[in-house]
């Protein structure tokens, strides 16, 4: 039997390669129809940018975890391990609280959301910006668990 975080990722990822999918569809379909046929597609736009925020806030925090982003981190490699992991534990906890305190304000104006539709596909807004809810709950998730991870014992590989 496949364990969850098997399972987690691949369906992270088939989320993601959808929302790619969706996005380069409909940049697709908007250039041939505004260059092939004459005929702007005007939903096709709304489609693209639907597929973006999608994959930039699924990707973010789900699929990239903080060691694969790319980061300025010249200042950071100048101190000695200990003092990294300080820093590091402040960055993280830090990001935590501020993720943590803005959570509530993002549900409650993504949960206002539901009455409003997108322009052109009429969608409802909460299913184009329910993502960044997602994406708040895994910074606060994964800040929690690099915290715990900077405090056992091997913490120097979480660096």
């Amino acid at each position: 039997m496949q364990s969850f975080q098997t399972v987690w990722k691949r369906f992270s990822e088939s989320v993601a390669v959808v929302a790619f999918a969706l996005m380069f569809a409909g940049f697709v379909i908007g250039v041939g129809g505004r260059y092939v046929f004459n005929t702007p597609v005007a939903w096709s736009n709304e489609v693209c940018a639907i597929g973006f925020v999608w994959i930039v806030f699924w990707t973010s925090d789900i699929l990239l975890k903080e060691r694969q982003h790319i980061v300025f981190d010249v200042i950071y490699n100048v101190f000695p391990p200990r003092a990294r992991r300080v820093l590091a534990l402040f960055i993280t906890l830090s990001l935590a609280i501020l993720f943590l305190a803005a959570l509530p304000g993002t549900i409650d104006y993504t949960w206002f959301l539901r009455t409003r539709q997108s322009t052109m596909l009429r969608l409802p807004m909460i299913l184009i910006f329910g993502c960044f809810v997602i994406f708040v709950v895994a910074v606060i998730v994964n800040s929690v668990i690099r915290i715990w991870q900077l405090l056992r014992p091997g913490w120097q590989k979480h660096l």
